[in-house]
């Protein structure tokens, strides 16, 4: 069951059957071959769309499913990742232990759970690697996403507009008006919006790579729902993390002149959607004057929140996973409407659960990879690497599988056919 990886000569035919998705995944997506479902597209459906619909908050259906992962995982040969898990995790505990914790089960539930997002991970991780034709994948996912879109936007206008959006006015401040902002069945609009952002990088960067119809639609069909959700963040990360790894990698595409018809609908869609009236262009002048909560939650708010919980156990090394909700919120929290601990920053989380050990552990091992995996030989692999740093200062948490999901994308070479320099082949 191992895979290896084979260079070949680019030549043109090659480039163009492997940027089209493999032998003919374009072909089939426009009728011209047999319907062609992904195996790995039943479980990205319910990781994309259904995760956690129906479950207490914190808790998914790929962790329900982690001991089926942890059993597959193991007949595949993968017999010491539990081990690696807790010997990794051993020096916390023991000094984390040595301070006190406030709550033994939440800890060692907590733990549990940090448990199953490394094994869903990981699983997450392998499959892709051991798969043919994710460009297949993604590909049904960025369709099947973009028409549930179109019909939550249909149901927008109906009594049943609660199921698809988050119609909450307070993050508009006083009298700024109604601004819905797109969500589907996940948790919350940005939880929506980082799922997206994998599927946003690949398709535009295939759209530089190799301009078409094909690929230039599929660009608009992920473009359309990540407009819809708001999410300011990571369409903001998702253009620095593009604009810096396709000039770094291919800057002679800025003279061409499909790039400039790129950049030039992009800049005006930019401009009509900031000076146009709507609902998107008055929450992002809200943001602008730092009058949206859930922005200002995201950054300060997670930074003062995780200081103010580390300091009462140890700076070093946290309080412990589980421990951070069991603290009173600050001031500042509470001014934005909450009256819980919200930590949705995966660097502030870590910091006030893991110290400034786990943060330190944490940046040193993305350094350590970025060059073990030769990630800047890879346009998309960069792009990845650059928007998955820059969401950890303002999203995610310590127990999120979509963070996680996008060092996975930055470091696996799961699209070796978007390499700059050679084309590979995957042999299962």
């Amino acid at each position: 069951m191992d895979y290896s990886v084979s260079k070949q000569s680019a030549r043109p035919s090659d480039s163009r059957a492997s940027v089209e998705g493999g032998d003919s995944c374009a072909a089939r997506t426009r009728g011209t071959a047999p319907l062609y479902i992904h195996k790995l597209l039943p479980i990205a459906i319910l990781y994309f769309f259904f995760n956690s619909i129906g479950l207490p908050n914190g808790l998914l259906y790929t962790a329900i499913l982690s001991p089926l992962f942890f059993l597959w995982l193991y007949l595949d040969g993968k017999r010491w990742l539990t081990t690696k898990f807790v010997v990794v995790l051993m020096p916390f505990i023991v000094m984390q232990l040595g301070h006190g914790v406030d709550s033994l089960f939440e800890y060692v539930k907590s733990i549990a759970l940090l448990w199953t997002v490394y094994i869903t991970v990981y699983t997450l991780c392998w499959a892709l690697m051991r798969f043919k034709k994710v460009e297949c994948l993604f590909d049904q996912l960025i369709v099947l996403n973009f028409w549930i879109a179109m019909i939550a936007l249909v149901v927008l206008f109906t009594p049943a507009k609660s199921v698809f959006w988050n119609t909450d006015f307070r993050v508009l401040g006083e009298g700024g008006g109604w601004a819905p902002r797109l969500a589907l069945l996940t948790s919350e609009p940005s939880a929506y919006g980082e799922l997206m952002v994998p599927l946003l990088i690949f398709a535009v960067i295939r759209l530089f790579m190799r301009p078409s119809r094909y690929t230039m639609i599929h660009a608009v069909m992920i473009v359309a729902p990540i407009i819809l959700v708001q999410s300011f963040g990571a369409i903001s990360i998702c253009a620095t993390a593009l604009g810096v790894a396709l000039f770094f990698r291919f800057r002679h595409l800025i003279k061409q002149k499909y790039s400039l018809l790129v950049l030039g609908s992009s800049l005006a869609l930019c401009i009509g959607l900031v000076l146009v009236p709507n609902p998107i262009s008055r929450r992002l002048f809200h943001i602008a004057a730092g009058e949206d909560s859930s922005t200002q939650v995201r950054t300060v708010g997670a930074y003062i929140e995780a200081y103010t919980i580390v300091v009462s156990k140890s700076i070093l090394w946290g309080v412990g996973p589980g421990q951070a909700k069991l603290f009173e919120a600050t001031a500042f929290i509470k001014s934005l409407g909450f009256q819980f601990v919200v930590i949705p920053n995966a660097t502030a989380d870590t910091f006030a659960h893991m110290g400034l050990v786990g943060v330190l552990a944490k940046f040193i091992l993305e350094v350590y990879f970025f060059f073990r995996m030769r990630v800047f030989k890879s346009v998309f692999r960069l792009a990845m690497f650059i928007a998955a740093f820059l969401y950890q200062f303002a999203g995610g948490n310590l127990m999120d599988v979509q963070g996680y999901l996008m060092w996975c994308f930055a470091f696996a070479p799961v699209f070796p056919e978007l390499d700059t320099n050679e084309i590979k082949t995957v042999a299962v």
